[in-house]
């Protein structure tokens, strides 16, 4: 049944507990899929407004992968011709551990879509916003199913390096298809006898608390599915117009989170709506967040926010996601608009990221000094190029000479991707651009042999 909001209510508190579906003014109904857990697995929602249904974000559950068996492929090479067989009864006797010591699941991975989201008929859904790149590693298994037409924006960066974050996952999950050959039909450790056997940690993350989430779980896509998906998506500027089916416009505006990644406001002919995704106020790299379009909408939906520090006590405990009318028109508005500007452009986030990134680079200097070598797994685009302009920088203060190495099959494409999308980038790294400078250091090392890429740890090259 619908519910009518008062009229002067001007905040609305949607707690993560609260009922999936809420009514706002008789003409929005707002879905919570989930609620996501931080930058590397983005909330995702359904919206429908004025007739259209519209899916924020479409993510994968990474974290999830972490119940399987992790494979070492550098085994396989060494065993020869009798690697596979090797490997399989070896997998086969940890299947047999498992049963008593309930560890991880010993099959090729699946992958974790939103909670919710395989209860959806695809054919409903008519449009899709996508945010940030990672709010994207789930599309191609929408795009790929029968039914689904709905139309697709999102930046041209996020575009772009979802799409060689996409790639980069298919080919690390060939790793295992080698492993464990091809995978036909649901795999065993999904029947109900399997999942049994797990620990109580491991069983909640593959069911549920509920245990409903079983559905979620998918096999990887192909590359022939991630070329599909990223041709169907409608790319935009930062705060392009772009119009659906004459009745919806849509902007995007950055949310200061990595280069690219946005917040949306979607004008209807009844009500302005802004969706804010996961946001940062500060950034190094990245535009900072643009607080100024979300003035003059009569509803802003959020449901997480990078800098925790910004939001009360009281709000950080219930964890809860908010909307808020905002009226430009108030006498205090510009006093309003500074101290809002000044909550959310602060240095605090900033000064303890950089205290973080200098102990990374400090223990760099003193692992080389003492005769070691450093392994840093990332996959955060911006912490990525941050280390990349630091860590050279402590080294030779230090006078050093080593060598750093960037490993990934995607790495040289981001990196030169990276030298040509200014228009999602801070003032200062444009200011670089228009005197003539590189936007980022490791163009230079990369010339001064400092710096080299790789595709993997075994190419040739780097052997």
């Amino acid at each position: 049944m619908q519910e009518k909001l008062p009229r002067r209510q001007n905040w609305v508190r949607l707690g993560v507990n609260s009922k999936p579906q809420l009514y706002f003014l008789l003409i929005m109904k707002f879905t919570c899929l989930s609620k996501g857990s931080g930058f590397h697995f983005p909330p995702c929602h359904i919206l429908d407004v004025s007739g259209f249904r519209i899916l924020l974000d479409c993510p994968l559950d990474l974290s999830a992968l972490t119940i399987f068996y992790p494979v070492s492929p550098s085994s396989k090479m060494e065993e020869g011709e009798q690697t596979y067989d090797f490997a399989v009864n070896n997998c086969l006797d940890m299947r047999k551990r498992q049963k008593i010591l309930k560890s991880l699941i010993c099959a090729q991975p699946w992958y974790k879509t939103p909670n919710n989201l395989h209860l959806w008929d695809p054919s409903s859904i008519d449009l899709v916003l996508i945010s940030s790149t990672m709010g994207m590693l789930a599309l191609p298994f929408l795009t790929q199913t029968k039914g689904f037409s709905a139309k697709i924006y999102a930046t041209e960066a996020t575009t772009r390096l979802g799409q060689l974050m996409m790639e980069d996952l298919v080919l690390m999950h060939n790793e295992f298809h080698h492993f464990f050959g091809s995978d036909s039909g649901s795999p065993q450790w999904m029947s109900w006898e399997e999942l049994e056997l797990l620990s109580p940690a491991l069983r909640q993350v593959a069911l549920g608390k509920d245990g409903t989430e079983l559905g979620g779980w998918m096999p990887l896509y192909r590359s022939a599915d991630v070329e599909d998906c990223v041709k169907k998506v409608q790319t935009l500027k930062y705060a392009e117009e772009a119009w659906y089916n004459g009745t919806l416009l849509i902007k995007a505006f950055s949310s200061g989170l990595e280069i690219g990644s946005c917040n949306w406001t979607i004008n209807s002919p009844k009500r302005n709506i802004a969706c804010i995704s996961s946001s940062k106020f500060y950034s190094v790299n990245a535009m900072e967040f643009d607080y100024h379009a979300l003035r003059g909408n009569d509803l802003i939906l959020y449901s997480d926010f990078s800098s925790e520090g910004v939001l009360t006590n009281d709000e950080h405990d219930n964890n809860f996601s908010a909307s808020t009318t905002y009226n430009s028109s108030t006498p205090s508005a510009d006093n309003d608009d500074r101290i809002l500007k000044e909550c959310l452009l602060r240095n605090d986030e900033s000064l303890e990221e950089r205290e973080k990134l200098a102990f990374i680079c400090s223990c760099v200097v003193d692992s080389v000094k003492a005769g070691g070598s450093v392994i840093i797994p990332l996959n955060q685009l911006g912490i990525v190029l941050q280390l990349l302009e630091q860590i050279p920088v402590y080294l030779e203060s230090s006078a050093m000479k080593v060598p750093i190495y960037v490993i990934s099959s995607v790495a040289a494409e981001l990196l030169a991707f990276t030298n040509i999308i200014p228009e999602w980038l801070c003032k200062e790294r444009q200011e670089k651009l228009f005197s003539g400078e590189p936007l980022f250091s490791h163009s230079e090392l990369m010339k001064g042999e400092k710096l080299y890429v790789f595709p993997d740890v075994h190419s040739p090259e780097l052997l």
